[in-house]
């Protein structure tokens, strides 16, 4: 029996949509028209995407695309629930079955192939950053969630976001930090502008290595660069990403493309791929306006990236929530949209000079809402059956499971790991309880094991509700470790010497990384995370460090 979950943080301009059916006409429209003050911040008559925080239901509401909720189509939305919910129609089959998707059951789909190889489950973990400090040179260091942990240039980098940060308090903007050696404390290397419309969070932070120029000619030496997107950090009218030029020590805008106030949203997801017709190394870009554009390096461009105008994909409806490269074929999924079938699935670029992107399918259970059905971190792996070849590994947040996609066979599914039957069990949950899993973020880490040299993945997320009690531990956050066989093994991040105030704890671990120091050995890891949904929040974002312990 195959169950489905969803992660869904309801927003209270949803709830306004979602009132009981003895709700008057009149107040629902009133609440609706409060609702819509509050967030409209620039009291200009219109609820932007950012002015939303990309919440969920802003594709909902804004009827006809234009990019903006107006106060007309917030009372139609408002009045049409309120009409549903009398009639029992959509609007309460909708919660009904979202009630039955997250509710636990003792038979959630998938096997449980658990490992007795204790390969980084036994870290030792120490909080290496406390948010709501200063750093060295008096910047305030603050964050409601950390969003990656990234190795670059011989340093670590966190981006630190601020979305549903507590209006009360202090917010230089989101930004990213940077610790320069093992023994070094972490200090801020750049805060973005909190301008109109103010930015919230550095969506995507990595670090890319281009073989060849724009052209597709072969670099005398491959460049790394280290490239930050996430919300309009500056102005509405362009979508960008921020590049640090490492030579001059500062972060430069590249403008991936100048748009329409109705396009704007946040780069989510960074990849190089190498295309198989051309040669040329594409940085491959997502927006979560459901566009797709490209670009390659060029040391004349602002930002060292030269990008083509035209988006390689659009009118994609959900958010394009995970991209990866399997047996040389770059890879993305977008959220499924069940109103229109084929908008939303498993998509694979096809190269050339006119790249276009082949749709494959969907996936697991199509709920009648937008932006629930997520597949995250398409991650390649071994082919047993194929040498040479490569099986794609996700992780499918609504069912709660572990995936493999096998290209080699028409793109035949099959659940490898039951997240919801594995966590459910280890924490207790009741039948009937709700009860999510959230793993893979951003991606599967790859990591060698310095002892033994076994090659794992790295699954950092979260489970609510986790484990009972107010210790460290029962606030701490969880992994997953891959084994090659298939099979996997449990970590949790907690320091027993600190207990998290936030409610939920640490909630997730978002990132993982390996330590690039070389006194660390490959013997230490950085996780950082928090899911700042359901705020307010202050300084609640977190860094920690698991080191392995010494052999005897």
């Amino acid at each position: 029996m195959k169950t489905t979950i969803v992660r869904i943080s309801l927003s209270v301009a949803v709830t306004c949509l979602t009132l009981s059916a003895q709700t008057p006409q009149a107040a629902v429209k009133a609440g609706a028209e409060e609702r819509f003050r509050q967030f409209d911040k620039n009291g200009d008559g219109k609820i932007t995407r950012e002015e939303s925080s990309n919440a969920r239901w802003f594709d909902t509401l804004d009827r006809n695309h234009d990019g903006a909720v107006t106060l007309e189509e917030t009372k139609a939305a408002a009045a049409a629930g309120a009409a549903k919910g009398k009639r029992g129609g959509t609007a309460g089959g909708v919660r009904d079955e979202v009630a039955k998707a997250v509710a636990y059951r003792k038979d959630s789909a998938g096997p449980v192939p658990l490992s007795d190889n204790k390969a980084f489950t036994d870290l030792l973990f120490t909080r290496d950053w406390m948010p709501g400090t200063k750093d060295r040179n008096g910047k305030l260091m603050t964050g409601t969630e950390c969003n990656y942990i990234v190795a670059h240039g011989g340093r670590l980098y966190a981006a630190v976001s601020l979305w549903n940060h507590d209006q009360t308090a202090p917010n230089p903007g989101p930004g990213v930090l940077v610790k320069t050696s093992a023994a070094a404390p972490w200090e801020v290397d750049v805060q973005f502008h909190r301008s109109a419309p103010p930015s919230v969070r550095v969506a995507v932070l990595a670090s890319l290595t281009f073989a060849t120029d724009a052209a597709g000619k072969a670099l005398a030496r491959p460049v790394s660069l280290l490239i930050a997107g996430g919300s309009i950090f500056e102005s509405r009218s362009e979508s960008a990403v921020f590049v640090r030029d490492d030579a001059a020590g500062k972060w430069v805008k590249s403008i991936i493309a100048p748009r329409a106030a109705r396009d704007l949203g946040e780069v989510r997801m960074l990849h190089v791929h190498r295309d198989r017709v051309t040669g040329a190394d594409h940085l491959i870009a997502t927006i979560t306006n459901g566009k797709v554009f490209s670009g390659g390096y060029d040391p004349a461009a602002p930002g060292f990236i030269r990008w083509n105008p035209e988006p390689e994909l659009t009118g994609r409806l959900g958010r394009i929530m995970s991209v990866g490269r399997v047996n040389g074929d770059a890879y993305l999924a977008v959220d499924i949209t069940p109103d229109q079938p084929k908008n939303g699935g498993l998509f694979r670029r096809v190269d050339g000079p006119v790249p276009r992107w082949e749709w494959l399918g969907e996936w697991g259970h199509r709920l009648a809402s937008r932006g629930v059905a997520w597949i995250r971190a398409i991650t390649a792996i071994p082919d047993p059956e194929h040498p040479g070849k490569e099986l794609i590994l996700c992780s499918r947040e609504v069912d709660g499971v572990i995936e493999i996609i096998n290209p080699q066979r028409n793109y035949e599914r099959r659940v490898e790991f039951g997240m919801r039957k594995h966590f459910g069990g280890l924490v207790g949950a009741q039948e009937g309880q709700r009860f999510t899993t959230l793993f893979a973020y951003n991606e599967m880490t790859p990591a060698v094991h310095p002892d033994t040299g076994e090659r794992v993945l790295l699954i950092a997320g979260g489970i609510m509700p986790g484990l009972q009690g107010d210790d460290a531990r029962a606030k701490g956050a969880w992994y997953l470790v891959r084994h090659s066989d298939g099979r996997y093994g449990t970590g949790q991040v907690f320091d027993p010497a600190v207990v998290p105030t936030a409610v939920g704890g640490l909630r997730s671990a978002r990132t993982v990384c390996v330590s690039p120091f070389p006194e660390d050995k490959g013997r230490v890891l950085y996780f950082g995370g928090f899911d700042a949904a359901q705020g307010p929040h202050r300084d609640t974002a977190w860094i920690y460090k698991g080191t392995l312990k010494e052999k005897p």
